[in-house]
């Protein structure tokens, strides 16, 4: 493999998949702010990947470094892997130096996050020739226990992927066919944006277990899950299949077969689903609201489905209340994407669908 690979974010996923993809033979290069973090990885000069990850051992890198454009400059894949808070300004920070038949994946993207990478970049002029893509879900449940140093508690055995617009799906398919086969192209970003499992089960159990957080109860976010929390993923996922079929995406799994796939676990329902997954076992909930389980899945998950529910006139009342509700327990929350921040408002579900799946249409 001479894959040429620029990871935007040396934090515990960007770590992760700097070691994996050297472990393969990529030639990887490392983005981070952090100097300390930089300068830490030069000093290693790569990252030890070990747990249930499928390559482990220490992954050579070719160069850690806080200058962006040398990171990104001959690299045939940039993976962009951040908060999607950071998306836009990402985007405005990479446009001067992104170069023709470079291929982009927010990965992650939350939802719809390669309408707002992409109408970043055209509101900055860049006028490079890149193909954009994203993934539902990031591939490691992973903790860098110190710089330099991943410990992968499960590696998700699929996850789906998608270029923006989809007549590109087969660049994105032919590129990661043997560097993550993991990666299984689909339909649209607006497929991967509905199967973002981030959107449905970070914000309402967090909310639900304001108690417990703001009491500082130690538990353990999914394996503590209740029936009752249960059922309002369950409920979430119902709205979740109405845009499915509104956008005529039919083979859209329910949550609970998605998890099937993606986890060792099973159940009937989001309850017993999340509670008797041996993957998730040992991740605690968190000790403060101010946490991105609300801060960027409401903003950049939930209110990009919200959106979705707008323009195909679905309506949404279980996904508007886990935003309202959040909003209000951490005030002064980012809007998010929003029609008005992505500039789709008056865009109808027809036009909608045709930009994402044929040809970038110039947004008015």
């Amino acid at each position: 493999m001479n894959n040429k690979i620029a990871i935007i974010g040396a934090g515990n996923g960007g770590q992760a998949f700097a070691g994996y993809l050297a472990l393969q033979g990529a030639s990887v290069k490392i983005y981070d702010v952090f100097q300390s973090t930089i300068d830490k990885l030069n000093e290693l000069g790569g990252v030890q990947i070990e747990g249930n990850s499928k390559y482990t051992g220490f992954g050579k890198i070719i160069k850690a470094s806080t200058n962006l454009q040398e990171v990104m400059e001959g690299a045939d894949i940039i993976l962009i892997v951040l908060p999607s808070t950071y998306h836009k300004d990402m985007a405005i920070k990479m446009g001067p130096y992104l170069e023709d038949n470079q291929i982009v994946i927010l990965n992650p993207h939350a939802s719809l996050g390669p309408i707002e990478f992409k109408k970043t970049l055209d509101d900055c002029g860049c006028s490079a020739d890149v193909v954009i893509g994203c993934t539902s879900s990031l591939l490691f449940a992973c903790r860098a226990i110190e710089v330099g140093h991943v410990v992968v508690a499960g590696q998700k055995q699929y996850l789906t992927m998608a270029a923006y617009p989809s007549s590109k799906n087969k660049l994105l398919e032919d590129a990661f066919a043997k560097l993550i086969p993991e990666y299984h192209i689909v339909d649209d970003v607006i497929r991967i944006s509905l199967d973002n499992i981030n959107a449905f089960v970070h914000p309402t159990p967090t909310i639900l277990n304001t108690g417990r957080i703001e009491g500082q109860v130690p538990f353990e976010y999914y394996l503590d899950c209740t029936p009752a929390q249960g059922r309002y993923i369950d409920a979430l996922d119902q709205e979740r299949m109405a845009l499915a079929a509104a956008f005529d995406l039919h083979t859209v799994m329910p949550l609970t077969e998605l998890y099937k796939k993606m986890y060792r676990t099973h159940g009937e329902n989001m309850y017993e689903i999340l509670t008797n997954n041996e993957d998730l076992k040992g991740i605690m909930g968190q000790t403060t609201l101010e946490t991105r389980y609300l801060t960027e899945d409401i903003p950049y998950s939930l209110v990009a489905l919200q959106s979705l529910g707008k323009i195909a006139n679905v309506p949404t009342p279980c996904i508007d209340a886990m935003i309202t509700v959040g909003r209000v327990l951490v005030p002064g929350m980012e809007s998010g994407r929003t029609l008005e921040n992505l500039g789709l408002e008056g865009v109808t579900k027809e036009e909608f669908s045709e930009i994402c799946r044929m040809t970038v249409v110039e947004l008015v």
